[in-house]
């Protein structure tokens, strides 16, 4: 959870802490995703798994399905 211009903002950890919480919205709510650390910015082709960069297939990001795991994380109590 981080405090972001007064309002509570879920954070999930993708990786190691990093100094650095990218903010995005998601059905609405604001999201913090933490452990990134971002090598470029840019568009790149479509693949089957996500997108092709400089030849190699590199996934998508589902944030739908990270925010429900960490609802029900939340919800749980469990890591």
């Amino acid at each position: 959870m981080a405090l972001v211009g007064g309002d509570v903002v879920a954070v999930l950890e993708l990786g190691e802490p990093c100094g650095v919480l990218v903010l995005c919205e998601i059905d609405g709510q604001t999201l913090g995703l933490s452990g990134l650390s971002a090598e470029r910015a840019g568009l790149w082709p479509e693949s089957g798994m996500g997108v092709s960069v400089d030849g190699a297939e590199v996934p998508a990001l589902d944030l739908g399905v990270l925010l429900a795991q960490f609802y029900r994380t939340a919800k749980d109590g469990a890591p």
